[in-house]
């Protein structure tokens, strides 16, 4: 069975009174997500669908986008950029690449 971007939804339910979160999903991107990153085990499997559980800790709250100002913007670019030239200018320890692949 054949399910349209419309129908391939992901419910995630729990309550107060549980530390337990099931979630229901028919979109196979967030199977792969449940079962390959989180490592979760379905609990029903469907043709189309299937059931998680996982502990309610896990699920997040939501929150909205931070909005920079131009200004913050430039000064992260900076400290970033400042960052990436001293990690590549630090000395490494003998016997150690410093993350470079070093043949």
């Amino acid at each position: 069975m054949r399910l349209t971007k419309y129908e391939q939804e992901t419910i995630i339910n729990f309550n107060q009174g549980e530390d337990t979160a099931y979630i229901y999903t028919c979109s196979k991107t967030w199977m792969a997500h449940f079962e390959k990153t989180l490592r979760l085990k379905p609990t029903k499997i469907r043709s189309y669908a299937r059931e998680y559980e996982c502990p309610k800790a896990w699920i997040g709250k939501p929150r909205r986008p931070r909005q920079l100002s131009e200004k913050r913007k430039h000064e992260l670019r900076q400290r970033f950029t400042q960052r990436a030239i001293q990690s590549e200018e630090m000395p490494c320890a003998v016997g150690e690449s410093g993350g470079k692949n070093v043949r």
